[in-house]
């Protein structure tokens, strides 16, 4: 609890307060632990150092105050006036801010850990340095943050604005920054390995030495982006080099073609594959045609074809092609006999007799699917292809969690915690039983399981940090982190 004088002198407002502390400098640390300041106009106030976990200073004016190592650990500052405050060094662990107007504040080397950022207003604001580890920034504003070496792993950018944003040597690994406008900012040296960046505009941003192993970039908006050097390796030790231009040429997220198979795509589909993707580009000579990827979605599989930057016209031409061959795909899955013989006189002979012989010898590149059709081979050029398993290897996934749930006590959570954690783990198994699983719902539960774990870990210090090493806590929460991307 509060010191009670403190309280009393705190409450008069931020103009009385500094000339009290003025005429007591030697008065000690300031303890306002869990004080309700609701509202209250603390203006420019001189609280360097204080204690204020838990405190409530929602809707307080806070403007030009000095909270320089101060401590705010779970305070509840929503919709406080915090323009142009200096927070150096303080901690502000799961802190809610939501809402919060920090812009111009300086928060270098500030520990904002899991705090709760949703559309806080940080336009301009210095966080240098600071620790955003899981931190929640949903429709955060960002713009013209300085956020250089600024540690953002795990957080939730989804819609924030970081036009302006000054990135350089950012830590966002497994950041969620879907649907954010990153433009004209600087991401020089920024980590966003296996970071979703699904509908994000980095128009005419700074990109060199970007490390992007297993981002997700549907949808995403690189036009006029500058990146002469690129990381797609895990350990972001094998660099890519870029002539002008060509990083925005070869990532681009050019028009698709999407053919869904409805219970998944089968040994035929994917061995007709090549002969449909070389239809098209005999057919349409002037498009670059490319297998994009192959994925699963709900009930089938979903193959994606990028056709390049055409225009609308012939995208559609390009489409309408595309549709006849699928559709006879779809319908040789009732004609056994027939395609069985299309298999016998082209698909063996030239796949078994003529072209893998050829590769093996040649040592061509070759993509191989690692799925329920193992061994089918497809050459694709540039392209990536990629299949994914996670969401039917339910045993894996359910294996997983009972080792989490079966040492979640280790965690030392709070009761609330603790409920929220067990009842995320019954909606994810309960959605795992399921034979068409939500992903999205899934995602959701698997996504505050990592959050509420992540948190805990993030507190062990000394021996209690040594156990959860020893215990595999962050091989399950790597193996967690592996899971979730593919769900969303």
């Amino acid at each position: 609890m509060a010191n009670p004088e403190h309280l009393a002198q705190i409450q008069k407002g931020g103009t009385e307060w500094n000339r009290w502390r003025e005429r007591f400098p030697n008065l000690g640390p300031v303890d306002l632990t869990e004080a309700n300041l609701i509202e209250a106009n603390l203006h420019g106030a001189n609280l360097s150092g204080a204690n204020l976990r838990a405190a409530n200073l929602s809707a307080a004016s806070l403007s030009g105050a000095n909270l320089n190592d101060a401590n705010l650990d779970e305070a509840n500052l929503r919709a406080a006036n915090l323009h142009a405050a200096t927070l150096t060094a303080a901690s502000m662990r799961r802190a809610d801010l939501s809402g919060a107007h920090l812009s111009e504040a300086n928060l270098v080397d500030a520990n904002l850990r899991v705090a709760n950022l949703i559309e806080a207003n940080l336009s301009k604001a210095n966080l240098s340095r600071a620790n955003l580890h899981t931190a929640q920034l949903r429709g955060a504003d960002l713009r013209g943050a300085i956020l250089t070496e600024v540690i953002l792993r795990g957080a939730i950018l989804t819609e924030a604005n970081l036009r302006w944003a000054d990135l350089r040597g950012a830590d966002l690994f497994g950041a969620t920054l879907a649907g954010a406008d990153i433009s004209a900012s600087d991401l020089g040296w920024a980590d966003l390995r296996n970071t979703n960046l699904q509908n994000a505009k980095l128009t005419n941003s700074l990109a060199n030495g970007i490390m992007l192993w297993e981002t997700q970039r549907a949808g995403w908006s690189i036009k006029g982006v500058v990146c002469e050097r690129a990381y797609w390796d895990r350990e972001a030790k094998e660099p890519t080099s870029y002539t002008p231009g060509e990083f925005e040429r070869l990532y681009s997220d050019q028009t698709c073609i999407e053919l869904f198979y409805q219970g998944g795509v089968s040994t035929f589909e994917l061995n007709t594959l090549p002969a449909l993707l070389q239809h098209l580009a005999s057919l349409h000579p002037e498009t670059n045609i490319r297998l994009k990827s192959i994925e699963e979605t709900g009930g089938g599989a979903k193959i994606s074809i990028s056709v390049g930057d055409v225009p609308p016209a012939v995208v559609d031409k390009i489409k309408a092609d595309a549709a006849r061959v699928y559709q006879s795909q779809l319908a040789l899955r009732d004609k056994e006999t027939e395609r069985l013989q299309i298999e016998r006189d082209y698909i063996e002979r030239l796949f078994i007799g003529k072209l893998i012989p050829a590769m093996i010898t040649a040592g061509s590149p070759q993509n191989v699917f690692n799925a329920p059709v193992t061994g089918v081979v497809i050459p694709s050029g540039q392209s990536k292809v990629e299949y994914h398993q996670t969401v039917n290897d339910n045993t894996a996934i359910l294996d997983l969690l009972e080792k989490i749930m079966e040492r979640h006590a280790d965690l030392g959570l709070s009761i609330t915690d603790a409920n929220e954690l067990k009842s995320e783990f019954r909606l994810a198994k309960a959605e795992l039983q399921r034979r068409n699983p939500d992903r999205s719902a899934m995602s959701k539960s698997l996504q505050t399981i990592e959050e509420i774990v992540k948190g805990a870990l993030a507190n062990f210090v000394g021996g209690a940090a040594a156990a959860a090493a020893s215990a595999n806590w962050q091989t399950w929460m790597d193996q967690l982190g592996q899971i979730i991307p593919h769900l969303k």
